[in-house]
Parts: C-alpha cells; sequence; structure tokens
C-alpha cells in the first residue's frame, strides 16, 4: 500500500468514471443497517495528496527522545480515553510507562492495563506483523489480558445487546462477526477496486467506532487497526502520529458521526475533521522538534528549565495557537482527552510559572494570559498554517 495512490493513472481514471456516473464513492459497509458510507472521491484524492505532502515536508527529525514522548503520549492518552487512569496525573502516566519500558515488573491492575497498551502499539508498528485476522486477534488478546473477561469464547468478550457504547447508531450485536470479515475484505481489497491512503485509514477507524465489537477498548481498537494499516505504506517513515490532537476532540467527533449517520452516511464532513486533526498532529509534532533543536542549542541551561513533561508540553500548547496571547483556560482546554483534564489547573499554572521564571514566557498586563518571551521560540508560532 502506498499513500501516493492518487498518483496512479488507473486509479484516477476509476475515480473520474464514478464521479461521471454517480458523484459518490460508496463503502459496501455497515451490512446491517440500510445505508453505506459515501464521499467524494476526488476531493479526497486531493485532500490525501495534500496530507501526505504536509506530512512529507513537516515530519521532525528521527530524534530518539522526541520520537519516545510521542510514543509515551500516545499511550497514556489512550489510558485516559479508556478510564484507565483511575484520577491520576498524566505526568504519573507517563512516568509509570516509562518504568515499564524500563524494564519494570508490572504490579497493579493500571500497570497491567498500561503494558498491554505497549505492546499493542508496538506490536502494530512492526514492519512483520501482517494486516490479516489472525494477528488482529492477536492484538485483541493482548489489549484484554489481565482483565475480567475471560478469553477462551468470542462471546466472553463480544459485545452481548444493542445498547449505546459510543455511537447512537445501532449494529445488531448478532452481526458482529460478519460486519468485521467485510471490514477485512475492505482493508485487503486493492486500490484499483477500493480506496487507499489516509481515506482509507479514517474509515477503517469509522467502522470500528460504528460496529462497536466489544464489551471494552473500541476506541483504541479502532486508532490502532488504522494506525496499522498506515505502517504498512511505502512512506511509514514520516509518520509521527500524536493522537493527542484528535482524542481533545472526541466529543465533537462522535457527535459527527452521528449526524453523518442522519445525514444518508456521508463521510465528507467526518474525513475533513480526522485529517485537520491529523494535519494539527504534524504541526504539534513539528514545533516540538524546533523547540528540542532550541533547547539543544544551550542544552546546559536550557534543559533544566524543563524539570517535568508538563513545562515542555504546556509550551508546545502556546505555540500551536497563532494568537499572540493564551489564556490558561485555553490551554487547560486545549490539554484535555476526551473531555477529562490529565493535566490539571493548578498544574498547568505551576508548568507556566516554571516558564516564566525562566524567561520563556511573561504575563501580560493585566497578568490574564500568557505570550511567548523569548524571541527565536515566538517565530514557530507562525511557522506553520
Amino acid at each position: 500500500m502506498s499513500l501516493n495512490y492518487f498518483l496512479n493513472k488507473k486509479i484516477i481514471d476509476s475515480m473520474n468514471q464514478i464521479v461521471e456516473e454517480q458523484g459518490l464513492f460508496t463503502v459496501n459497509f455497515p451490512l446491517s443497517i440500510g445505508q453505506k458510507m459515501n464521499f467524494e472521491p476526488m476531493e479526497e484524492i486531493e485532500s490525501d495528496k495534500y496530507l501526505t505532502n504536509y506530512f512529507q515536508a513537516y515530519t521532525f527529525t528521527n530524534d530518539q527522545q522526541l520520537s519516545d514522548l510521542v510514543l509515551v503520549s500516545n499511550i497514556s492518552s489512550l489510558m485516559f480515553l479508556e478510564n484507565l487512569a483511575e484520577s491520576s496525573s498524566m505526568l504519573s502516566i507517563n512516568n509509570m510507562i516509562r518504568r515499564i519500558e524500563n524494564g519494570a515488573k508490572a504490579k497493579t491492575k493500571k500497570e497491567k492495563m498500561a503494558l498491554n497498551l505497549i505492546e499493542a502499539v508496538r506490536l502494530v508498528k512492526k514492519a512483520d506483523f501482517e494486516i490479516n485476522e489472525d494477528n488482529y486477534e492477536l492484538l485483541i488478546h493482548i489489549l484484554f489480558r489481565n482483565t475480567e473477561f475471560n478469553l477462551d469464547r468470542k462471546a466472553n468478550y463480544y459485545r452481548v445487546d444493542n445498547k449505546k457504547i459510543l455511537t447512537d447508531i445501532t449494529i445488531d450485536f448478532e452481526s458482529i462477526d460478519e460486519e468485521l470479515k467485510e471490514l477485512f475484505k475492505f482493508i485487503n481489497d486493492v486500490p484499483e477496486n477500493s480506496f487507499d491512503g489516509f481515506t482509507k485509514a479514517i474509515i477503517i477507524f469509522l467502522q470500528i467506532l460504528i460496529i462497536q465489537p466489544y464489551q471494552k477498548f473500541n476506541s483504541t481498537i479502532a486508532l490502532l487497526l488504522s494506525l496499522w494499516f498506515l505502517g504498512k505504506s511505502k512512506e511509514k517513515e514520516v509518520f509521527q502520529i500524536w493522537i493527542f490532537d484528535l482524542l481533545n476532540h472526541w466529543e465533537e467527533l462522535i457527535e459527527k458521526i452521528n449526524e453523518s449517520n442522519i445525514n444518508s452516511f456521508n463521510v465528507n464532513e467526518l474525513l475533513s475533521f480526522i485529517k485537520n486533526k491529523l494535519k494539527d498532529s504534524v504541526k504539534r509534532g513539528f514545533i516540538a522538534s524546533l523547540v528540542k533543536e532550541w533547547i539543544v542549542q544551550d542544552s546546559e541551561v536550557r534543559s533544566k528549565f524543563f524539570s517535568s513533561d508538563y513545562e515542555f508540553i504546556v509550551l508546545i500548547t502556546i505555540l500551536t495557537e497563532r494568537t499572540k496571547e493564551v489564556s490558561v483556560k485555553r490551554i487547560t482546554d486545549k490539554l484535555k482527552i476526551a473531555g477529562y483534564s490529565g493535566i490539571k489547573k493548578q498544574e498547568i499554572k505551576e508548568a507556566l510559572e516554571n516558564l516564566k521564571s525562566a524567561n520563556i514566557v511573561k504575563v501580560t498586563k493585566n497578568d490574564a494570559n500568557f505570550m511567548i518571551a523569548d524571541k527565536q521560540l515566538n517565530k514557530y508560532k507562525f511557522i506553520l498554517e
């Protein structure tokens, strides 16, 4: 699979024919409701092309420390998304993940859940871990390990009724196996007969959210399966996807899924929404890489300004805002995960005070908002759209 599928003349001709004949590209899913997903094919090819070029242009250099931060942030974010953090702070979760990554034994339930996520994320990133139903079941077993579910039979961890879990769309729980088989047909279909690139990855993600196959972890599985698909692309080395930007707008995402169901299952707006969050992910990573370079320029002094992840995360959050000054409330809102404040307002204020004492940020005249004080860092606010 290549994200540059839009350069394939055969595919472009096929899409043009669809536009001429019916106008929309239709995905034969879900099976158990009367509607089928549809979208404007040429519009999505153009947006895939733009997003691929954006990734290629602004993916940060191979900085191991920053790559590790993205990995830890992604796993930590999934823990908050799945309500596995148990009122812990983001910092304590991040540090726990690092300890386990460094070989500490997982003892508590929280630590065991973190270990499951660490292994699951690393598994889908492996080059030789092919997307097929057997490997998918292995991924499911890793995620459900050390939970209350007996994994001997699917019936023990499959959704067992039609009660709402994530979306308002009702997929009959008795159709789960059939729906998943259809999903894998879609995943393995060649671009000439289907679609490819970011659009296909997002549809895979949406399909899991809509099927809601399991009693738990549907959101995580949807994200991992789509990242797994993207990881098999020829351009995988350019991807450093920070899922935080999508999870920060999770409730809005679910609302848009429900709206698409009402609107004849047209997912144009959904695709655009998610692609914009992927673009924000690139921006976050690129600005973070610039800040890392800034620190290295005077490492002995500047590294001391970042005593924890919080100072770095808060600084990046300010730099991703194009406004001259940013309120504490705005920073707090931008750091929520599915509506949950992983970093509390007081922790943000303390991080801001540390950045202020280092002359990295300063308060405005009325002491209400913060702005970047360092001239070099301030330029990073405006480096990307």
